[in-house]
C-alpha cells in the first residue's frame, strides 16, 4: 500500500509546479506589456526636448508661402518673374549728331585763342577815361556826442566814505535786556556790534547797531551773515 501512494504525490507536486511556472510567466508578461506602455507614453526628458527643439527648428519653406498680391492680379494671374536685365533700350543716335561734341570745343578754343593777344611786346590799348563828373557835395555828420561814464558801482569798487561809515541796525528796543540779548546773538558770530542810547519822541531807546563798516563791500558781508541767522537789519550812515 505504501509503494503506490508515493507515485501519486509526485505526480500531484509535479503538475502544481507547472502551473505555478506558468503563472508566474504570464504575470510576467503582463507586467512587461504594462511597463512598456508606460515607457512609450510617458515623455523622456532629453529625447522629448530635441524632438521639440527639432520641430521648432523647422522653418516654413517661402517659396510654399500664399501669395499676397493674390487678389491683385487679373484673370490671366501673375504676369509672371520681373525681368532681370535692362529693360529700357538706348535710343538710336540721329545722323549728323555725332559730331557736336567735338564741334562745340573746337570753336570755345578757337574764341579762346582769338581773345589772346598777336604779341606779348604790343600794349594794350588804355580805356578812354570817362568824363568826371562834378563831385557831390556830401553832407556833413553831425557829431555824436560821448557816452556818459558810468557810475561806479558801489559793490564793484567799494571805497572808503567821505561823509562817515556805515552801520547796520539790527534793532531798537525799550528794555535793556531784549538789546542786550541781541547784542549777545551778534557777539557770537564775530561782528562788531554795541548798545546805542537814544530818545524819541522824548522816550528813551536801546539801538543795536553791527559796525562801523568804512567799505560797502564789508558792509554787504556782514549783512549776509546776519540775514542768515534770521537777524533783518538796516542800513544806517553817520
Amino acid at each position: 500500500m505504501a509503494t503506490k501512494r508515493k507515485p501519486t504525490r509526485r505526480s500531484g507536486e509535479s503538475g502544481s509546479t507547472l502551473y505555478g511556472a506558468l503563472a508566474g510567466l504570464l504575470l510576467g508578461l503582463i507586467v512587461a506589456a504594462v511597463v512598456a506602455f508606460y515607457v512609450t507614453k510617458a515623455p523622456v526628458p532629453f529625447v522629448d526636448r530635441a524632438t521639440r527643439q527639432g520641430d521648432a527648428g523647422k522653418l516654413p519653406d517661402p517659396r510654399q508661402a500664399p501669395d499676397p498680391n493674390a487678389g491683385l492680379y487679373g484673370r490671366d494671374g501673375a504676369a509672371g518673374p520681373p525681368p532681370t536685365g535692362p529693360t529700357a533700350t538706348a535710343p538710336a543716335p540721329l545722323p549728323g549728331a555725332g559730331g557736336t561734341a567735338p564741334a562745340g570745343k573746337s570753336d570755345d578754343l578757337g574764341a579762346l585763342i582769338a581773345t589772346l593777344p598777336t604779341s606779348n611786346n604790343t600794349p594794350a590799348a588804355a580805356p578812354a577815361p570817362a568824363a568826371s563828373a562834378p563831385p557831390t557835395p556830401i553832407a556833413k555828420v553831425a557829431p555824436t556826442p560821448a557816452p556818459a561814464a558810468k557810475a561806479p558801482v558801489a559793490s564793484a569798487a567799494p571805497t572808503a566814505s567821505a561823509n562817515g561809515s556805515y552801520y547796520l541796525q539790527a534793532g531798537a528796543f525799550r528794555g535793556q535786556d531784549d538789546a542786550e540779548s541781541l547784542k549777545a546773538r551778534i557777539i557770537l558770530l564775530g561782528l562788531p556790534v554795541a548798545v546805542q542810547k537814544a530818545e524819541v519822541n522824548g522816550k528813551p531807546i536801546n539801538r543795536v547797531r553791527v559796525g562801523p563798516f568804512a567799505r560797502l563791500d564789508d558792509m554787504n558781508r556782514a549783512r549776509g551773515r546776519l540775514g542768515e541767522n534770521k537777524i533783518e537789519t538796516a542800513v544806517v550812515r553817520q
